[in-house]
């Protein structure tokens, strides 16, 4: 099934969260830049405007996951500052989840 028509103006991001869906369901071999217009809704040709190619998207991919993971360490931090062990214990969930 098509996910709704791309209309909103963020193509890059549209198609990295298309990125992320497709590899947490069918991994690297399953992600094509194909694929990932199809999820997002639009032409296949439209990942280039962005994207040269599957490694490009795969490496914006790993650029959110990592922005994602310094955001969750960053708020367990600023939440635990007074407790050195629960900033531990709770940096380690999200590390071992990452």
């Amino acid at each position: 099934m098509l996910a709704k028509t791309y209309h909103h103006g963020d193509l890059k991001n549209a198609l990295i969260e298309a990125g992320i869906e497709i590899l947490a369901k069918e991994g690297v071999n399953g992600l094509t830049l194909r694929k990932a217009a199809r999820q997002a809704g639009v032409s296949h040709a439209a990942p280039y405007a962005h994207f040269t190619d599957k490694q490009a998207l795969i490496a914006a991919i790993s650029t959110e996951g990592y922005r994602r993971f310094y955001e969750q360490i960053t708020r367990i931090a600023e939440r635990y500052e007074a407790d050195p062990l629960r900033q531990f214990t709770e940096g380690a969930w999200v590390y071992m989840k990452f």
